[in-house]
């Protein structure tokens, strides 16, 4: 065990940050309490504070890995659930309505689709292994308790809802909560600095089946994304594999008014995509027992991360700092990614003379660094609909464009390709995509097709 930075750390939340993060403090506590409000199910099964659960959720190359090094053998572990194994891209249908179908290449970067409670359930058993983790279920964190005069955290108050409130004492208070509000309160009852937000108002809704395999099913691919088209056409969708030999299927639509009620109403707007390979592969299948919808108004970045300081003992992370607009499969690898940061940090801050204050400050210079490339993905994609509320970007029509070249340029070339995936999958920084030689491929393939002109290409560079 790396040395100790104190008797103990509480986590708020048992989602993948709070499991992922507890996974990491473990080798620098004596004692690790997760805490979750959920009485968590001893199967993989949903539970009620993640609704979203019932739907897809993608757990990109990047996030696989960084769960991977903080618990060694999780991939295995999550193969012999009944994950199943997806090659990119070689095993991928990815349309886009402006270059069509890119090609079907194999990189060698194998992501493994399930569904969240399966992949929530095998890192939950793995933490449950831990000898030094307590997993407590059915414990409502109330209140962040700080000491006004220190300027720090105390501990936790939690309900169990048998008895009176609980409090635990901590040298570390992680809230991994999914809203940030208990550290908010903290910073209020300490009259400390709030952090700004970035908010983009998406207003997406989606409806999701979970359908059979049928035997006619397609054999060249495993994955299909079909993206939008904004602003003509707003529908998108995403069909995945899942354990027990199923298929999730989610059609998205950005401030949608009519809701999926019935399968044929379903079929009906697979129908209306951009192209019908969702439909045709889906016409026949047997029609599932439900369908389960979602909505997801606006991504939120708190900037915690550019406040001066902390109080001492606290940390923000995963949704608590960053809310993704869902969609795109982005939040459980970030949240990976982040406890896997918090790791490199920690082995950093064990020297210190104050190494609660060192590790804060260590992983909040750093965790903007994790959130940045999948935030401007996500939000670049999002800020394509004339209704998406927020600021957009300077020079976002020319990075737009630039975007739209890239993808041309991955069509013909390979190495582009490789490059776009590696970003998309969180393996490389979005600062990637403007590396000199990506820029002369893109050129290069643009001036062939008559494509984007020479001064947004410069824009491009500058950004």
């Amino acid at each position: 065990m790396s040395s100790l930075l104190g008797r103990r750390a509480v986590v708020i939340g048992s989602g993948i940050g709070g499991l992922s993060v507890a996974g990491v403090l473990a080798g620098y506590f004596e004692q690790v309490d997760v805490l979750e409000r959920d009485h968590l199910p001893a199967s993989a099964r949903s539970r009620p504070g993640t609704p979203q659960d019932r739907h897809p959720h993608g757990l990109l190359a990047g996030g696989l890995c960084a769960l991977d090094e903080i618990f060694p053998g999780f991939r295995s572990d999550l193969t012999r659930a009944g994950a199943v194994p997806v090659k990119i891209a070689q095993e991928i249908h990815y349309e886009r309505p402006d270059v069509g179908a890119l090609p079907q290449r194999n990189f060698n970067m194998p992501i493994l689709c399930a569904s969240r409670p399966l992949i929530e359930f095998v890192l939950r058993s793995r933490v449950e292994a831990v000898a030094n983790i307590n997993l407590r279920s059915g414990c409502r964190v109330t209140e962040i308790m700080g000491e006004t005069d220190k300027g720090s955290v105390q501990g936790v108050r939690f309900n169990t809802g048998l008895r009176r409130p609980e409090m635990l004492e901590a040298d570390l208070v992680v809230d991994a909560s999914g809203r940030g509000a208990l550290t908010l309160a903290l910073l209020d009852t300490l009259a400390w600095e709030s952090p700004s937000t970035t908010e983009v108002g998406v207003d997406i809704s989606y409806a999701t089946v979970f359908v059979q395999v049928p035997e006619n099913a397609p054999s060249d691919w495993k994955v299909v994304l079909t993206l939008p088209n904004p602003p003509a056409l707003a529908l998108n969708a995403v069909l995945a594999p899942a354990e027990n030999n199923r298929w999730m299927v989610l059609i998205g639509d950005h401030g949608q008014t009519t809701r999926l009620e019935t399968w044929d109403s379903f079929l009906q707007a697979l129908r209306r995509l951009t192209t019908p390979t969702l439909y045709n592969a889906l016409r026949y299948a047997t029609p599932p027992a439900d369908i389960r919808h979602y909505s997801f108004p606006a991504s939120l970045w708190r900037h915690f991360e550019r406040l001066p300081s902390l109080p001492r003992g606290i940390l923000p992370i995963a949704d608590s700092i960053c809310r993704f607009n869902p969609i795109y499969g982005q939040g459980m690898s970030s949240a990976a990614k982040q406890a896997r940061l918090l790791r490199d940090v920690l082995e950093d801050a064990v020297p210190a003379t104050d190494p609660i204050a060192t590790l804060q400050a260590g992983f909040m210079a750093k965790v903007g660094s994790v959130i940045q490339t999948p935030w401007s993905m996500a939000t670049s994609a999002d800020l394509a609909f004339p209704e998406t509320t927020g600021e957009r970007p300077e020079n976002f029509e020319e990075s737009r464009q630039f975007e739209a070249a890239l993808f041309r340029a991955a069509v013909v070339d390979p190495v582009v390709h490789r490059v776009l995936l590696e970003v998309s999958q969180l393996l490389q920084p979005i600062d990637l995509l403007h590396d000199p030689d990506i820029i002369r491929r893109v050129e290069a393939v643009s001036a062939q097709k008559a494509g984007l002109n020479g001064s947004m290409m410069r824009t491009a560079r500058q950004g």
